[in-house]
């Protein structure tokens, strides 16, 4: 019975300590926003057309935004995939707004274009990512947004390749990608009904700050 014990408590141990392992995230090429001197790195795995991605977004991201962003504790990432059908244009467009500017990226009209479109997000079972659609989403998201450029980036599919590489990295991190999932410090934070635990994702960020500040 010892010998069982103890055998089941290493597993225990050892199941504990894969699930919290954390994976190497290189954000260098995607939007981030926060202080980007953070010890404090959050990664969220987004999809456009996702309707998971939508209710994060809109219920949890804002809290998010004012207790750990605009106070500058943490950097926060957003690294866009495209795997449900038809979502390809509109991934494409949101990393043509990041990139707009030859000369510099500008993560914060990212945003504002990745918040608007989750406010109006149609029904993911219709073909919405259109380049008109997408277009008219701009205009409205920001008059910052240069619709000529952002009407040929989304046509020439400039940033496809990058949207595949991010696809493939969310597959390779959790075996088959799923959206939205969030790293802190590398570490995933378990989804709750096919989306974020908001109450989760704070005490991990708080744990986080408090283990990096000790």
């Amino acid at each position: 019975m010892t010998n069982l014990c103890t055998r089941l408590v290493v597993l225990f141990a050892t199941l504990f300590t894969c699930r919290l392992a954390a994976v190497e995230i290189d954000i260098s090429k995607h939007p981030t926003i926060g202080n980007l001197g953070a010890t404090v790195q959050v990664v969220a795995l987004l999809e456009p057309k996702c309707p998971d991605s939508k209710r994060y977004n809109n219920a949890s991201f804002p809290k998010l935004k004012a207790a750990f962003i605009d106070t500058n504790k943490i950097s926060y990432t957003v690294i866009t995939t495209s795997f449900l059908s038809n979502s390809m244009p509109a991934a494409i467009a949101l990393l043509c707004v990041y990139t707009q500017d030859e000369k510099k990226t500008d993560a914060d009209l990212f945003f504002k274009y990745l918040n608007y479109l989750y406010q109006v997000q149609p029904p993911e079972r219709q073909n919405w990512a259109t380049t008109d659609t997408l277009l008219s989403y701009a205009a409205k998201a920001s008059q910052d947004i240069d619709l000529k450029r952002l009407k040929s980036c989304i046509e020439s599919k400039r940033r496809e390749e990058l949207i595949v590489q991010n696809t493939a990295l969310g597959n390779k991190l959790m075996g088959e990608l799923h959206t939205p999932t969030i790293f802190v410090n590398g570490v995933k934070i378990e989804n709750k009904d096919d989306t974020i635990d908001y109450e989760k994702l704070q005490t991990a960020i708080d744990e986080a700050i408090s283990k990096k500040n000790s």
